[in-house]
């Protein structure tokens, strides 16, 4: 008769390995979760995004009137002649000193009725500066997208 061993559970090597990979994604990723840094760099962008599309679509839409611009600054993009203490906070992008994050080139951006842009700066790449740098790109034929 043979005498058969039943082993049920894990080895050393194995449970060491375990306790490795563990430590070292807890080093490496942990830390993401007990900071905020670097997030409101993201909300900037989406805002511009939004910002720019909105403009754009104006600019498509009003093809007999004076189409808004966009006015960028290191601390807001605004459309035509809002400031950042007006009440409609749907045409202005400011940046709240706290977040520490600037945008770059400053200039002003429109759109033609096709929803091509006309940069002041030259480029129509801007740049969100922060903890983390992002940008935002509006290409030659009017695609707004980050970059």
């Amino acid at each position: 008769m043979r005498n058969r061993l039943n082993f049920r559970g894990y080895t050393l090597i194995e449970l060491i390995v375990v306790i490795v990979i563990l430590a070292v994604i807890s080093v490496s990723i942990a830390p993401r979760f007990f900071t905020a840094g670097g997030t409101s760099e993201y909300l900037y962008q989406d805002q511009l995004l939004n910002l720019l599309r909105r403009v754009q679509i104006q600019a498509m839409q009003c093809t007999d009137c004076i189409t808004p611009v966009v006015n960028i600054s290191a601390s807001s993009a605004v459309i035509g002649s809002a400031a950042c203490n007006d009440a409609d906070s749907t045409a202005l992008l400011c940046v709240a000193a706290r977040d520490a994050v600037t945008l770059a080139p400053a200039g002003s951006i429109s759109f033609d009725n096709l929803g091509r842009p006309a940069c002041s700066a030259g480029s129509c790449t801007i740049v969100l500066q922060g903890q983390t740098t992002l940008n935002v790109c509006i290409e030659s034929e009017g695609y707004i997208h980050p970059c």
